[in-house]
C-alpha cells in the first residue's frame, strides 16, 4: 500500500528536500551520528539533572532511577535516587499516587464544611449578642468610675531608664504573682532598651502601636509587637493575665533587652547565608529540555502548542495534512479532559499526526488500547524513514528507494511497559521490548497516532543511555514522515513538532462560573452564595433597621481648653497650672533636643534671653506643685515661658495647647 503513495509523492518531494537542505543543517541518519548529536547537545547545554538534580525527587523522577544506575558520570542523580538501596521497579509508587486521587474529593467536602462553619460563627454570635443585649436592657447602669488613691504609683514606661533594672523588677513581680504589674514592667524594659539603642524614641504622648511601627530594628519589631498585644489585651481589654502568656512576654522582653551588636551581626550573616540560589538549567531528571534539543539537532522544528488541545485548528475540505504539525502529548504530564480528548481525535481524523506517550489507560477510548507487561527493558526500534539523499532521486527511479529501513538496538527504558491495540485497524509496530510492543503507529481517518507505552525516552535522563536518542528520533521521524503525509506534501513543513504543556489538556472555560465548575468548585460556589445570603440576612437587615439615636452635642477642643483655664482661675490653682505647663514644655523640648543637651541653654540660645533669667523661670515651672502657696507671679511666668518656647521651637504653636 505504501508503494503507490510513495510514487505519487516522489516528484513533489524532490523540490521540497532541495529547499529544506538549502535552509537547514543536514540531520543525522545513522544511529552513531544521532547518539553523537545527543552527546553534543548535553555537553553544550550544561544540564544539571545528572550532577545537581532538583530535590526532593518526585514520584516520576524516582521512576527514572533505574536508568540513573546505568549511566556513567551521573553521580548526583544516583546519590539522590540512592539507587543501590532502591528497588528495581518503582511503578507501584505511581499507582499509589493514582489511588490517592479520591482523597482530593474528600478534601473538597472538608473545605466546604469549613466555609459553612466560618459563616455560621458570626451568625450565631450575632444571635447570642442580641439575646445578651435584651437581658442587660433592664439592669441598672454601673456606678461611675471614680478615681481612687493608689498605694503605689503605677510604672510609666516612658520614665524607665534602666532596662536591666526594670527587667529584674518585672521578674520579682512575676514571682509574687503580680502578673499585671510584671507585664507593664516588661514593656517598659523593652522600650528603654530600644530607646537606648536608638531604635525608637520614647515620649509620653506616643502609643504602644506607634512604638511598634516606628521600631527600626527588624529583629526586635516582631517580639515588641507580641509584648504590646498582650499588654493591651490586659490593660484595655480587661482580660486576666495568665502564667503562660506572661512567660512568653518575659522571653520576648529578655531577648530585646539583652540583644548585643554581635548577636545582631551573626543573625544578619545567617539570613544572608541562607539565601536561595538561582535554579540551574535542566535540573529536573524528568524534564524535556534535552530530548527537545536532540530533536532540533536532527532536523525538527520543536515548539509548544499555541492553543489548547481542545481548540486545535482542523483543516477544512481537501487541505493538505502535511501543513499540520506533529503534536506530542505526554499523558503522564498533561491531564486531558473529555472535551479536549474528543477534539484531539477529530483533529487526528482530519489528517493530524499525534504522538501519545505515557500510561495506556489514559489514552482516548477511541484507540482501544490495553496495557500488557513486558519481560525486559531492552528496546529495539525498527522503522522505515525517508532516504537522506532524497533530493538526488530522479522522478523515474524506483519509488521504493525513497525510504530506507533503520534498526536501533541497545536502547533501554526505565519501566517494563508495553501495550496492544484492539480492533481491526491498520497498525504498524515500531518499538519492541522483547516480544511485547512498546511503540506502534495506528492510522485513524486521514491521520495517524503513534503510541508509546511510557515517556521514558522523552525525558532528560532517557537521553543519556546509549542509542536512546536514536530510538526517539527514529520514532518521531516515522510519525512525522508518514507516507500519507509525504504524498500530500507540497512544502517543507514535515519537520514541525509541537509539544503539549501541562495546561493544554484543559479546555478554556466559557465564563468564570464554568471555570469554577471545571475545577470541581461548583457546589462550593453555591454554598458560598447561600452563606452570603444568610450573612446578609443576619447583619444587613439588622443594620439597616432605623434606630432612635440620642443627639449629643460635641464641644470643640478650644472650648475645652478655655473651660479648663476658667476652672483653674476660679479655683486659683495658679501653681498647678504653672507646674503642668512647665512639664509640658519640658516634654516638647526633650523631643527636639539632641541627646545630652541642656534645655535651659537651648531656650536661651534660641530666644536670645538672659540664661540666668531662663534658668530661674524653667526651675520655677518644674518645681511648682499643686499644693504650693501662690506667689502672685505664676500667670506672668506662664506667659514668659510660652514666649521663650515659641521662639525656641521655631514658631510651632502646638505647645500652647
Amino acid at each position: 500500500m505504501k508503494a503507490p503513495l510513495v510514487a505519487i509523492a516522489l516528484g513533489a518531494l524532490t523540490f521540497t528536500a532541495q529547499a529544506r537542505a538549502a535552509n537547514e543543517p543536514e540531520p543525522a541518519r545513522d544511529v552513531a551520528a544521532i547518539d553523537e548529536s545527543a552527546k553534543a547537545a548535553y555537553d553544550e547545554g550544561k544540564y544539571a539533572f545528572c550532577t545537581a538534580p532538583a530535590r526532593p525527587l518526585g514520584v516520576r523522577q524516582r521512576g527514572l532511577c533505574t536508568l540513573a544506575a546505568e549511566i556513567d558520570g551521573c553521580d548526583g542523580l544516583q546519590k539522590a535516587c540512592n539507587v543501590h538501596d532502591a528497588p528495581k521497579d518503582r511503578g507501584w509508587l505511581e499507582r499509589m499516587a493514582e489511588w490517592l486521587g479520591p482523597a482530593a474529593t474528600v478534601l473538597l467536602y472538608v473545605l466546604v464544611g469549613v466555609i459553612v462553619i466560618v459563616v455560621a460563627i458570626p451568625v450565631i454570635r450575632a444571635l447570642l449578642k442580641r439575646r445578651r443585649d435584651k437581658k442587660l436592657a433592664g439592669r441598672e447602669p454601673p456606678a461611675p468610675n471614680r478615681a481612687r488613691l493608689l498605694e503605689e504609683a503605677p510604672v510609666i514606661a516612658e520614665e524607665v531608664s534602666d532596662a536591666e533594672a526594670a527587667l529584674r523588677l518585672a521578674e520579682a513581680h512575676r514571682t509574687r504573682g503580680e502578673l499585671k504589674e510584671a507585664l507593664g514592667l516588661y514593656l517598659a524594659a523593652s522600650l528603654a532598651a530600644l530607646d537606648r539603642r536608638g531604635a525608637i524614641r520614647v515620649a509620653r504622648h506616643r502609643t504602644n502601636g506607634e512604638y511598634v511601627r516606628a521600631c527600626e530594628e527588624e529583629g526586635s519589631r516582631a517580639p515588641l509587637r507580641e509584648i504590646v498585644r498582650e499588654v493591651d489585651r490586659v490593660e484595655f481589654g480587661g482580660a486576666p493575665p495568665n502564667d503562660d502568656r506572661v512567660a512568653r512576654v518575659a522571653s520576648r522582653a529578655a531577648a530585646i533587652v539583652r540583644v548585643t551588636a554581635s548577636a545582631m551581626l551573626v543573625l544578619a550573616l545567617g539570613f544572608s547565608a541562607s539565601g536561595c540560589s538561582a535554579p540551574q538549567r535542566g535540573a529536573d531528571p524528568a524534564g524535556t529540555e534535552l530530548p527537545i534539543a536532540v530533536l532540533e539537532r536532527n532536523g525538527f522544528r520543536v515548539g509548544t502548542l499555541e492553543t489548547s488541545l481542545a481548540t486545535l485548528p482542523i483543516p477544512e475540505g481537501d487541505a493538505a495534512p502535511s501543513a499540520m504539525p506533529v503534536v506530542v502529548v505526554d499523558m503522564e504530564k498533561v491531564p486531558i479532559e473529555g472535551e479536549a480528548a474528543a477534539h484531539m481525535m477529530r483533529w487526528v481524523e482530519a489528517g493530524g499526526v499525534l504522538v501519545l506517550l505515557g500510561h495506556v489507560d489514559d489514552w482516548p477510548s477511541e484507540l482501544r488500547s490495553k496495557e500488557v507487561p513486558a519481560e525486559t527493558r531492552d528496546l529495539v526500534v525498527r522503522a522505515v524513514v525517508p532516504h537522506d539523499a532524497l533530493a538526488d532521486l530522479e522522478a523515474d527511479e524506483d519509488a521504493e528507494d525513497l525510504f530506507v529501513p533503520i534498526e536501533v538496538k541497545g536502547a533501554r527504558t526505565a519501566r517494563r511497559d508495553a501495550f496492544a491495540w484492539n480492533g481491526a485497524a491498520e497498525d504498524e509496530p515500531l518499538g519492541f521490548l522483547g516480544a511485547a510492543t512498546y511503540a506502534s503507529k495506528r492510522r485513524v481517518g486521514r491521520g495517524a497516532v503513534l503510541g508509546v507505552a511510557n515517556d521514558d525516552l522523552f525525558t532528560n535522563v532517557g537521553m543519556m543511555p546509549a542509542h536512546n536518542a536514536a530510538a526517539l528520533v527514529t520514532l518521531i521521524r516515522a510519525a512525522a514522515h508518514d507516507p500519507a503525509r509525504l504524498a500530500s506534501s507540497g512544502s517543507a513543513s514535515l519537520g514541525d513538532v509541537r509539544v503539549a504543556r501541562a495546561e493544554d489538556g484543559i479546555p478554556p472555560p466559557a465564563n468564570p462560573f464554568a471555570a469554577l465548575i471545571a475545577a470541581g468548585l461548583g457546589k462550593g460556589a453555591w454554598h458560598a452564595l447561600a452563606a452570603a445570603s444568610v450573612l446578609f440576612l443576619a447583619y444587613g437587615i439588622r443594620h439597616a433597621r432605623p434606630r432612635a439615636v440620642e443627639a449629643r452635642g460635641r464641644r470643640a477642643f478650644a472650648e475645652h481648653i478655655e473651660a479648663t483655664g476658667a476652672f483653674y482661675g476660679k479655683t486659683r490653682a495658679h501653681t498647678h497650672a504653672l507646674g503642668a505647663y512647665g512639664r509640658f514644655v519640658e516634654m516638647r523640648l526633650r523631643e527636639s533636643l539632641p541627646r545630652g543637651a541642656d534645655p535651659v541653654l537651648f531656650l536661651a540660645a534660641r530666644s536670645g534671653a538672659d540664661p540666668a533669667r531662663v534658668a530661674e523661670i524653667y526651675a520655677r515651672a518644674l518645681e511648682a506643685k499643686a499644693g504650693d502657696v501662690a506667689r502672685g507671679d505664676e500667670l506672668s511666668l506662664i506667659e514668659e515661658l510660652r514666649r521663650l518656647a515659641d521662639k525656641a521651637l521655631g514658631g510651632s504653636r502646638r505647645h500652647e495647647r
